[in-house]
């Protein structure tokens, strides 16, 4: 039998809410145990064990710092997958094509194609099996 509150659209966004809150609740809980390891002021230690408290009893309580949170790792993830794709592709893959370039290497037949040669498509004579198709690698 199907649970329909369990497939509910809004009974799984109040879940999904209700999870992120407990979520930053645990990551100021942590940050907090993170600052009293580094300075030892035992003022970190009372306020990790009322995070917890809190989280653990009432979580509603960390929804708009949750909200803020996973909102700026929303936008932070969106721009930075940008900018590392965009370092990746001036610092491996420009290096590599102006590489090959000097070297001479045209995979594409690029060159044969512009001449006006004809076709660059490469007929290969073997016939294929169906035991080729099953394990192709």
């Amino acid at each position: 039998m199907i649970d329909l509150v369990k497939h509910a659209p809004e009974a799984e966004a109040a879940g999904s809410v209700r999870q992120k809150s407990v979520d930053t609740g645990m990551a100021l809980t942590l940050l907090c145990l993170i600052a009293y390891l580094v300075t030892q002021r035992p003022g970190w230690v009372v306020s990790a064990t009322t995070l917890l408290v809190v989280n653990m009893t009432a979580p509603r309580l960390f929804a708009p710092a949750s909200k803020l949170w996973f909102g700026l790792s929303a936008v932070l993830g969106a721009v930075m997958s940008r900018v590392i794709l965009t370092l990746v592709f001036f610092l491996v893959l420009t290096p590599v094509g102006l590489l090959r370039r000097a070297m001479g290497k045209d995979t594409l037949k690029l060159a044969a194609f512009k001449r006006g040669a004809g076709s660059v498509f490469v007929t290969r004579g073997e016939r294929f099996t169906a035991a080729d198709l099953k394990a192709p690698f």
